[in-house]
């Protein structure tokens, strides 16, 4: 005998903890079994008419009973040679996690089929429920409806709506199907199709998605219809169709895949013709990261666009459009033990117009770089160093080959309480130029050495306050650092820049990035590092970094157009993070110049977020010169199911807006809402957009790169849905 059957309720209570307790099964009557195989079939009932081979009947309170599944109804009539069985009046099935009644069902215990006349329905897993005109139900836990409704709103409470003139649950695929479907909100239709397709769970199906739909000042009404692409449990694809009223019809596609031993993204955009740029816009990305082999990877990101303002007209992402360039990189790796090696070509593509050819990135075509790690072990000579070579490209200025070398050889003293490491290294660097100045020499070479002296304490006290037990660290840290001065004025400049100065640059050997130009130093740097921990967990409550670098000399390597630096020291840097409790957190920083006596940079910010749900920020930047900003962003409920989010991000330095948006966010039961209002600065213009996301719980959603955005753009903010 073919009843409902049990699906895996695991999922219920945390799919849909909001639902509440209303949709549950009625009261199963009790039922004593007494036969020993469960799929035995029992009957019960007031009255009985029993003819053996042929048609029975039972009458009054009837009862039937097969393993989990239990039948109730007013009246049955068994037909044993046939196996068929018609049961009336009051019909309900049960079973474990599932409901239906009737008045009247068939039931065919040879083809395992039940058949249901005006029924309604409940299935706990998914809190789904409806009714039917009529119902087929088959072993193979598929359910077919005629004339169907389907919601997973509360009982009193149907914010959406399925009308189908067929519907089939396949449970065992966990996917449904309807044909000639009206889609109601609020008992309105909305929305017809001859065909839908919709999950009866968290596993993925193909079908088509619901419609993304966006305005914004770029593309005008825009709308994205997806359909998506299941084609195995290690791969799947997007293809969608987008209409932008102000540009035209674009096509989109995306195909992921993993594998054993990694995985990657291939994704296209098209536009034949742009109605208001009046030519074909595209774009492209690959992304790969995996191994290829035993101590082997592979590493692919390659982004490229028709023109400098795709993001700009077309993006859909709610990051800010703007971008200065599109990394195009391929990487191969190898670890080895104590050893490492790389082999990389990259290119950028430019989307910035306004940076100027000489100050492009190079291509570097190849990179090769091999490294030796050192390996600490006490009072042992550890050698290290690194090699590169590496084939600068460009259209614009010099270009050539520079190979770099720069062995080093430290000794580790160490203990518990103490560490003492002296360090020398050998920096040879070696070009071959093309495209050179008149004049100007072809093939260069650089030979710097240096030393170093890394030394440190550790000192630890327990302490109380209020009750609760803290351990407290005091760890003071030297570090000296020796290199002569080398005139580097000759060198081109590849791919070095200035380190953004910070607590970390205290024990840097080289201020600068790259190998271009090798900082001379004569210095010596004094920090300080006090924490705070539970000595329950271990978990830091309180760091407070403190340093500054004492200069015995002026630095006189530097890059074209920079002046030599002269001060006897670097900013004070102080650095405090301090989380409160599990509320509050706040981070600062400042770094003070003694000998102008001014501030150079100071930052400020504070978390409050009392709950996962409950966040809010408040951060001051600011850098002399040039820049001054606050920043305001908050997610917090207002009332019930609603929650407001909203940032605020204003220049102080310009007396203009950066970013503004704020938004709105429901969720209950079976639906959720959320919409952004946004302005940003793009460029230097200001631009407006708007977006919605709307999930319909158990059938689908659209708009889910809000999800990213908030992300990012609030800091501890969270969402499920």
């Amino acid at each position: 005998m073919a009843l409902l059957w049990q699906h895996a309720p695991a999922a219920a209570e945390a799919d849909w903890a909001q639902c509440g307790a209303v949709l549950q099964l009625p009261p199963q009557p009790l039922f004593v079994s007494r036969a020993e195989d469960p799929e035995a079939i029992e009957v019960a009932g007031d009255a009985a008419d029993v003819q053996e081979g042929g048609i029975s009947t039972l009458s009054g309170n009837v009862q039937m009973k097969r393993g989990t599944r239990l039948l109730k109804a007013d009246r049955l009539t068994y037909d044993e040679p046939r196996e068929l069985i018609d049961v009336e009046g009051n019909v309900e099935f049960w079973d474990v996690g599932t409901y239906a009644s009737s008045e009247r069902a068939h039931l065919d215990l040879r083809n395992e089929t039940t058949e249901l006349n005006d029924a309604s329905f409940i299935f706990i897993e998914n809190h789904s429920r409806g009714g039917a005109g009529e119902a087929v139900i088959t072993g193979e836990k598929i359910v077919t409806i005629n004339n169907a409704d389907y919601t997973t709103c509360n009982p009193g409470s149907e914010v959406w709506k399925l009308e189908a003139e067929e519907l089939e649950l396949d449970f065992s695929e966990e996917v449904g199907t309807a044909r000639n479907v009206w889609f109601e909100i609020g008992g309105v239709p909305v929305l017809y199709t001859p065909y839908a397709s919709f999950p009866l769970s968290n596993k993925r199906k193909s079908g088509l998605l619901v419609p993304t739909v966006r305005i914004a000042n770029s593309t005008g009404f825009d709308l994205t219809v997806p359909y998506y692409f299941n084609i195995a449990p290690n791969q799947d694809a997007t293809l969608a169709g987008r209409l932008m009223t102000k540009r035209g019809l674009q096509l989109q596609g995306e195909y992921r895949y993993l594998t054993t031993r990694g995985g990657g993204l291939l994704a296209g955009e098209y536009l034949p013709e742009d109605s208001e740029f009046g030519d074909y816009r595209g774009a492209f990305r690959y992304q790969h990261d995996g191994a290829f082999a035993r101590r082997w990877n592979a590493h692919v990101n390659f982004n490229w666009v028709s023109d400098p303002d795709y993001f700009t007209d077309l993006g859909t992402n709610l990051a800010i459009a703007s971008q200065s360039y599109l990394e195009q990189t391929g990487d191969i790796t190898y670890a080895g033990r104590g050893w490492s090696a790389l082999a990389r070509t990259q290119a950028f593509q430019t989307l910035d117009t306004t940076i100027v050819p000489a100050d492009r990135p190079y291509k570097r075509l190849p990179q090769l770089r091999i490294a030796a790690h050192e390996r600490r072990v006490n009072r042992r000579f550890v050698p290290g160093g690194h090699g590169e070579f590496v084939n600068f490209d460009r259209d614009n200025g010099v270009i050539g080959q520079r190979l770099d070398m720069m062995p080093t050889l430290s000794y580790q003293w160490r203990d518990a309480a103490w560490f003492v490491v002296p360090k020398a290294s050998l920096r040879l660097t070696h070009y071959e130029l093309d495209e050179t100045a008149p004049g100007q020499s072809s093939s260069l070479t650089r030979t710097v050495p240096s030393l170093s002296l890394d030394a440190g304490m550790f000192f630890d006290r327990d302490w109380s306050i209020g009750g609760r037990r803290f351990r407290q660290t005091l760890e003071p840290r030297l570090f000296y650092l020796y290199v002569p001065f080398k005139n580097q004025d000759d060198l081109p400049i590849f791919d070095t820049g200035v380190y953004d100065f910070g607590f970390s640059q205290l024990f840097s050997e080289n201020r600068f990035t790259g190998a271009d130009r090798i900082g001379d130093a004569n210095q010596l740097s004094i920090a300080l590092t006090s924490r705070l921990l539970e000595s329950s967990t271990g978990e830091e409550r309180l760091r407070l970094d403190i340093g500054q670098i004492r200069y015995f000399r002026d630095r006189e390597v530097t890059l074209p157009g920079e002046a030599v630096q002269t001060s006897n020291a670097s900013p004070l840097v102080v650095d405090l993070t301090a989380t409160l409790n599990r509320r509050w957190q706040i981070v600062t920083g400042l770094q003070w110049d003694i000998g102008e006596d001014q501030l150079e940079r100071n930052s400020l910010g504070l978390r409050y977020q009392p709950d996962p749900l409950r966040v809010v920020n408040l951060s001051y930047s600011y850098e002399r010169g040039d820049f001054e900003q606050t920043d305001a962003s908050m997610a917090w409920p207002i009332s019930g199911d609603w929650r407001f989010v909203g940032r605020w991000a204003y220049s102080l330095s310009q007396d203009r807006t950066v970013e503004a948006f704020g938004g709105l966010e429901y969720e209950s039961c079976c639906w959720a809402f959320r919409t952004v209002i946004r302005r940003y600065l793009s460029g230097t213009e200001l631009t407006d957009a708007f977006f919605l996301q709307i999930e319909f719980k158990g059938l689908t959603g659209i708009g889910r790169s809000t999800v990213d955005f908030l992300e990012r753009s609030i800091p501890g903010y969270e969402n499920d849905f």
